[in-house]
């Protein structure tokens, strides 16, 4: 609990950043509102208040009259255009940016190939993507913070990548690199991680506290929010669920740079059943597909076949329902969260694969799973960046 009166300089910004917490979650407040919800003193969070008003962080909106005595009480709000973020989500093959104000909304975007060089992807890429977003938005908010979602094992308080094999990348200190060339906040995180924080705060899970986001995709991964806060782990390797024992023979594997579950399930190993499945059943609707399009082979069209009836697509399919069965029930058990979200940055007809994930679960588990489809879809991860820069009070005047 705070003393009354102004705090000290130590304590100014964390004030500030519990004022405007305050505000953005309750859309609009009194300063006699935030002082009653945070406990401090009405004095303490008038003055705190006023200044970041004068700094155009917060705006005052109207007011409310309680009683039919005394003065209206002037409302806050938190002006979402007195900032902007850029926020980066790395691909396989591609970096898809958007620049976006502090309530999330798209103000320019871009997407760029990540050519390789030696195998890995190429920095100066990713750095001339965000240069050109930068010239593009000339008009937007200042920039507050840059935010990077990497398919890696992040160490989120140095902004290094630990690795991410997709990418080549190997103890990468990415959020160093960034932060020299544009000298502005960079916050770097696991992709799945910030794609979790975007459901939470704008998606499906909107209004929980214990959440997971369950991502498909080339690889699988799981963001995990645990009363409020993304739970990272001991070594930031939380959710690394493409490393989940599925069976008695996995532990007979040696853990690779994939884990055994993404191999199967993943895009790759969707790809490579379905040539097998073509080849067992050679009149199937799926082998004229493969036929067609080679090697620009994609889950989504093999799911498409399976739900229009295809009986070698139908086999694809329900492996991939199986193999997220057992990920989504030992989530639920582990963590027993309010809701699961299933999704990924392409479309993999996720209505049908959790109305078919529910169905094989059916009554296997002491409570029902709350598992849900995406509400968002490739705008998860950008989304979460921007609210990681804010719960990380890097649109805070400096």
């Amino acid at each position: 609990m705070f003393s009354n009166g102004l705090p000290h300089p130590a304590r100014k910004d964390r004030v500030a950043a519990l004022i405007v917490g305050i505000v953005r979650e309750h859309g609009r407040a009194s300063r006699a509102q935030v002082a009653r919800l945070l406990g401090l003193s009405p004095s303490t969070v008038g003055r705190v208040a006023d200044k970041l008003v004068e700094q155009g962080l917060l705006l005052e909106a109207g007011s409310s009259q309680v009683g039919h005595t005394g003065r209206p009480s002037i409302l806050l709000e938190f002006n979402p255009r007195v900032g902007s973020v850029l926020a980066v989500d790395l691909r396989l093959t591609e970096a898809y940016a958007v620049r976006a104000d502090l309530a999330g909304t798209v103000l320019a975007k871009d997407v760029r190939p990540l050519s390789l060089h030696q195998g890995s992807a190429d920095v100066g890429g990713l750095l001339d993507l965000l240069h050109d977003l930068l010239q593009d938005g000339r008009e937007s908010p200042p920039l507050h913070a840059i935010v990077v979602g990497a398919p890696s094992i992040v160490d989120s308080s140095t902004g290094e990548v630990d690795w991410a094999p997709s990418l080549g990348w190997r103890n990468l200190p990415l959020g160093t690199v960034i932060r020299e060339e544009f000298r502005t906040p960079v916050l770097v995180e696991n992709d799945v991680n910030l794609a979790a924080l975007g459901e939470f705060w704008k998606g499906i899970a909107y209004g929980t506290r214990n959440m997971v986001f369950v991502s498909v995709g080339t690889g699988i991964g799981a963001g995990i929010v645990i009363n409020g806060k993304l739970y990272h782990g001991a070594s930031h390797a939380a959710g690394e669920v493409s490393y989940f024992v599925s069976d008695i023979n996995t532990l007979l594997d040696n853990a690779g740079q994939i884990g055994t579950l993404e191999m199967r399930v993943g895009r790759e190993g969707i790809i490579r059943l379905s040539h097998l499945l073509a080849q067992r059943y050679p009149a199937s609707r799926l082998a004229d597909l493969i036929h067609q399009v080679g090697s620009e082979l994609r889950a989504q069209d093999v799911f498409s076949l399976a739900l229009e009836g295809d009986p070698a697509a139908q086999v694809v399919f329900r492996e991939a329902v199986d193999l997220l069965s057992i990920v989504i029930c030992n989530l639920s058990v582990v963590l027993d969260p309010e809701v699961i979200v299933l999704g990924g940055p392409s479309d993999w007809k996720w209505s049908a694969l959790v109305d078919a994930i529910r169905a094989r679960i059916g009554s296997a588990l002491l409570r029902p799973v709350n598992l849900r489809p995406t509400a968002l879809g490739r705008d998860a991860v950008v989304l979460g960046a921007v609210y990681l820069a804010l719960e990380a009070n890097e649109v805070l005047p400096r």
